[in-house]
């Protein structure tokens, strides 16, 4: 029941936060609310119960006892007495004539598998009342015991802790009970046995249940936080978010052996493994101090600091190294949350630089410091629930999400910047190639004018300056000043920044294209052909795709020039809503054709790069099509797609 609990609050969270950003950020924020209410919830006090417990600390066997202790236990006056025998004559059926002979187990004793014989003897005393009670023991089974037949004694296992139920009757019962202990063989003992009352029995299980839901919720939330911020790192490649998941990840492990999941299963490989309880605890560690590594960009902003870090992270693992041969020096001499220290110097630092989402990690790891120095010192056990580690990892995740969501957004600002940026230098190298060809459309005029000019000068020395030629002349001239104007007006329109979409014919506004680039082809013997297989109206903009195929017109004519190609040409063929540009150069080489739209990147000399870049991201972003290139036989081809107007 209390495991399916944890998994199913596991389960539901991983469903919410499935949505969206914002709503993973509100989910954790109130869920970490909700806990935190109910871990502070005042922890009800236990009655008629009895304990107890025999444990190893450190190699050696402590036996501790509770007996109608003022703290936690009352109304029930039960004895414990733990003994051991070495006389294999002593059985269960005269053991009560024998237990004066046996010597008490001291304070601290190693249990021994050999020659030994343990026996608990618990004394109900004579207020006990009569009723039906519970009998609870881990790490020992009992053999043997003296309950009578008529008690109607129930064995039952519970989560792995054994249980036996049974009724007394006040002046029938004996109130003296032998058992056998059987010893089990972890890796850490934890031996306890309880006795209470089934109101009181099953009551803690309504809080053990109440705490294990606490606890789903909790590491549902820290594994939804980690699983995230893996996905962000798969979609972004920023490092820092891998980190922070595989942090969270090793910091979900530590919290669910905490919560106990494991203490009783005997077979299993996690039962209280002291190693993996070090390798978790250090891999935690480690993938914080990567994470601080790259989220606070110590390289960059504080190279001692990053120095003294990467340091710390080689004591980490060097001390994985030997947890795995002997014990951890970090986690046995609790060296670890003085590292934190550490972490959290960086972070005041990063803040005191200006970078405004270390405020958050700052923020976090003070929270979670808090948080393992209250568990480390048992602080507030007493008025909480459950332990506040939980509590501090869940704010911590919380915490950690806003400084990467900052992080996120600080990035996402830089990039529209730089986006901004690149837009600006793509319109001052469309003013270039602008310019060069206006240079080229006016040449010809130009020189048309200056033979005008010299004819007229000739005709005035040689007396032939008539009305007739003159008339003429200023008629050609106009002529030639006219087609100019014209050229201004056509690169006017062409560069305008048109926002509104309209309807426009493909194979016009292409024409209109080539019109502005004729001459320039024309002077490099280059010839261009249209082919319109069937025009379409678009309803986009019609500057922007005119600026479009002006790059790649411009960039094969580029080509064809480089390579000096024989009888070079210039395709364009429109067959609906397709426009496909292609030339006879021989193709892009398989190297460069993968990042071939990337901003920045040329093969030639004295190239900005962000020609073919800023054209993908006018058709696919702004005008919803597709521009993608392969080769021919011949040579490159660019092939741009866009939606049909309705």
């Amino acid at each position: 029941m209390i495991v399916s609990l944890r998994a199913l609050s596991s389960h539901f969270l991983l469903i919410l936060f499935s949505y969206s950003f914002n709503m993973k950020n509100l989910l954790l924020l109130t869920i970490t609310i909700i806990s935190t209410f109910l871990s502070l919830l005042p922890a009800n006090e236990l009655k008629d119960f009895a304990v107890v417990r025999i444990y190893e600390d450190r190699g050696k066997t402590i036996v501790y006892e509770s007996n109608n202790s003022e703290s936690f236990f009352k109304d029930i006056n039960v004895s414990f007495s733990l003994l051991k025998s070495n006389d294999t004559a002593i059985q269960i059926s005269n053991i009560k004539t024998h237990d004066r002979q046996f010597n008490p187990v001291p304070k601290e004793e190693k249990f021994q598998d050999t020659n030994i014989t343990y026996w608990l003897k618990v004394d109900l005393g004579s207020t006990f009342p009569s009723g039906r009670f519970v009998y609870t023991y881990g790490d020992a089974d009992f053999s043997e015991h003296t309950i009578l037949p008529s008690q109607e004694l129930e064995k039952f296992i519970l989560d792995g802790v054994q249980s036996m139920k049974f009724t007394y009757k006040q002046g029938v019962d004996p109130q003296v009970y032998y058992f056998k202990l059987v010893p089990k063989h972890y890796r850490i003992p934890f031996r306890a046995i309880n006795v209470s009352t089934p109101d009181t029995f099953y009551a803690y299980l309504a809080k053990d249940s109440h705490v294990q839901l606490i606890l789903g919720l909790i590491l549902g939330l820290i594994m939804m936080a980690g699983i995230y911020n893996a996905a962000m790192y798969y979609y972004n490649k920023e490092i820092s978010f891998l980190y922070y998941a595989l942090m969270q990840l090793f910091m979900s492990l530590i919290l669910y052996n905490m919560s106990g999941a494991y203490t009783w299963d005997e077979g299993s490989f996690f039962s209280r493994n002291i190693h993996y309880n070090y390798i978790i605890s250090l891999l935690t560690s480690l993938f914080a101090v990567l994470f601080t590594l790259s989220f606070l960009e110590l390289k960059k902003h504080m190279p001692k600091l990053y120095t003294l870090t990467r340091y710390l992270a080689l004591v980490i693992v060097a001390d994985i190294i030997v947890s795995l041969f002997y014990k951890s020096l970090l986690v046995e001499y609790y060296l670890l949350p003085f590292m934190i220290l550490a972490l959290i110097y960086t972070g005041y630092k990063r803040v005191h630089q200006g970078y405004k989402p270390a405020r958050f990690y700052l923020a976090g790891w003070i929270v979670l410091t808090l948080a393992v120095f209250l568990n480390i010192f048992q602080v507030g056990y007493k008025y909480m629930v459950i332990d506040p580690l939980y509590i501090g990892a869940a704010v911590e995740a919380i915490l950690f999400s806003l400084a990467l969501s900052y992080k996120i957004r600080m990035v996402a600002k830089a990039k529209e910047e730089q986006k901004e940026l690149l837009v600006h230098q793509s319109k001052l190298a469309s003013m270039g190639e602008m310019i060069g060809n206006i240079a080229h459309q006016w040449r010809q005029p130009l020189t048309h004018l200056g033979y005008t000019m010299m004819n007229l000068k000739e005709a005035q020395k040689h007396g032939e300056l008539d009305e007739a030629y003159l008339g003429k002349k200023v008629a050609d001239a106009t002529t030639q000043i006219d087609y100019m104007s014209q050229t201004i007006d056509d690169f006017k329109d062409f560069y305008a920044p048109h926002k509104a979409k309209e309807n426009f014919s493909l194979g016009k506004a292409t024409e209109e294209t080539l019109e502005i680039m004729k001459n320039t082809f024309s002077q490099n013997d280059i010839d261009v052909e249209l082919i319109v297989a069937e025009d379409c109206t678009l309803y986009t903009y019609k500057n922007e795709y005119k600026q479009v195929l002006l790059n790649l017109l411009t960039n094969a004519k580029n080509i064809l020039i480089e390579r000096v190609i024989l009888s070079p040409k210039v395709t364009i063929t429109i067959d609906k809503n397709s426009v496909i540009v292609s030339d006879n150069a021989g193709g892009i080489d398989k190297e460069v054709m993968p990042r071939i739209f990337e901003p920045y990147f040329t093969t030639k000399e004295g190239n900005t790069g962000i020609g073919l870049y800023m054209s993908k991201m006018i058709v696919e972003r702004n005008m919803y099509g597709v521009l993608k290139v392969e080769n021919s036989s011949e040579g490159a081809r660019f092939i741009l797609t866009f939606q049909m107007s309705g």
